[in-house]
């Protein structure tokens, strides 16, 4: 499945074009994130110096910045691998989605177990957060 098939999977589930952008920034953040621990642990000292130099520079824009980093990371797999952890990122945000959804329905119809799973996080930050953010 193509970025773009899951673009419109997230539609169909809700996301505005805004909250889909949001997200796509969210996903490359993350990507970026992993391609970073990655360079961590196999780049030699030189390159790491390198990257992070490119990273403070202003004048770098930021898509050439990651794709540098991928390029070093992943050498000649950089784009399969940056594609891979998009599409591992987004199934993973469509699926947690659906999971929301279900159980939304199901508390809305009364379903005890659903009801108990909600009323189990009430006052809990991080739940009223994302509660925040789909408002």
């Amino acid at each position: 499945m193509d970025i773009e098939q899951l673009k419109s999977e997230l539609r169909s589930l809700g996301f505005t074009e805004e909250k889909l952008d949001q997200l796509m920034d969210l996903a490359a953040q993350e990507v970026l994130e992993i391609a970073l621990e990655d360079l961590g642990t196999t780049a030699d000292d030189a390159t790491l110096e390198q990257m992070a130099q490119m990273m403070e520079s202003p004048s770098e824009d930021a898509t050439r910045k990651l794709n540098m980093i991928f390029e070093k990371a992943y050498g000649p797999n950089a784009e399969n691998k940056k594609m891979e952890l998009l599409t591992t990122y987004l199934k993973s945000v469509i699926e947690d989605t659906k999971k929301a959804k279900d159980l939304y329905t199901r508390y809305q119809a009364g379903d005890p177990a659903a009801v108990a799973q909600i009323k189990a996080q009430e006052g809990n930050p991080d739940v009223q957060a994302i509660v925040d953010q789909m408002q």
